[in-house]
């Protein structure tokens, strides 16, 4: 009696052992079906954006029906449709046109699209203004109708911009153009010229600072009690905010730029909601940053 209970012990245990195995490790050539489909329905997000109709981040996002308020304002709008690949497949007008640097055109067919990240994948996602009554008006304006997300390449002096308009009638917004240009067609040519050395280059920084740099904060162990006044060059490298020095992921909501000397530059972090606003003038041709508020 004792041996069998032992042999019955014995065949539980190698049971226990093998389905450990068989569940630690997803790479088993000897995966029942069961094991294999699940596998394929933990698939990596790479191999999911590389299939024609997968859904790119979370199922039960992508399979929900999407809220009507996902087209009131901008922003709501391009951050589902960057995430989503139905999204970006349903509101993009095929054939995709794109005018290239040289004025060539060619387009793009709904089959040759691959889910494109506009700006997720980023640290910040940037706003050029004019002042800031703008910045605060345009950005929750509900009744907009045309938008530019850019993606500004200091290096090459390049600048990607997708075109997205709101459709008239069911006020859904769409992809409509992809447009590929150099600094030199931007009304923001010569700031961005100054602002790539400004953020590469600290002794550059601190040349171009106003000499009363005005700075405004939130005291948040007095409940966010606004902080305000003026530091110098050597204050302003224990505030100064990280900038991105490569690549700028823009967004414009339609706001001109009635004065090129005055630029309000608005910073926010992708993922941890945090914004930076900096505000430059130039005078006698020269760039200073005036103002800095976090």
């Amino acid at each position: 009696m004792n041996a069998k209970w032992a042999v019955c012990a014995t065949f539980v245990v190698c049971t226990c052992v093998i389905a450990m195995l068989f569940g630690c490790d997803g790479r088993s050539s000897s995966r029942t079906k069961e094991r294999a489909q699940d596998f394929k329905d933990s698939v990596t997000l790479d191999s999911l954006l590389e299939a024609e109709d997968t859904l790119t981040l979370d199922e039960l996002t992508e399979e929900a029906p999407l809220p009507v308020s996902v087209d009131e304002l901008f922003d709501d709008f391009i951050f589902s449709f960057d995430q989503s690949n139905r999204l970006q497949r349903a509101r993009i007008d095929f054939p995709l046109t794109v005018v290239e640097a040289d004025g060539s055109i060619r387009s793009i067919e709904r089959r040759e699209w691959h889910h494109r990240y506009l700006f997720l994948q980023q640290d910040f996602c940037t706003a050029f203004w004019g002042s800031v009554s703008q910045m605060d008006a345009l950005s929750r304006d509900t009744s907009i109708v045309h938008a530019r997300l850019e993606h500004i390449f200091l290096h090459s002096r390049q600048v990607d911009a997708y075109l997205f308009n709101r459709d008239t009638l069911s006020g859904e917004w769409y992809l409509t153009e992809e447009q590929v240009s150099s600094f030199e067609h931007s009304p923001l040519a010569s700031f961005l010229d100054f602002y790539q050395r400004f953020a590469t280059d600290s002794i550059y920084q601190r040349q171009h600072l106003s000499h009363t740099l005005r700075f405004r904060t939130m005291d948040e162990e007095s409940d966010y009690e606004v902080i305000e006044g003026t530091i110098d060059a050597d204050q302003w490298t224990e505030f100064a905010p990280e900038l991105p020095q490569d690549v700028l992921v823009c967004v414009n909501y339609g706001q001109e730029y009635a004065n090129q000397n005055r630029i309000v530059m608005q910073l926010r972090g992708i993922s941890n909601g945090l914004q930076n606003v900096l505000r430059f003038q130039c005078e006698d041709g020269k760039w200073r940053l005036t103002e800095f508020e976090n």
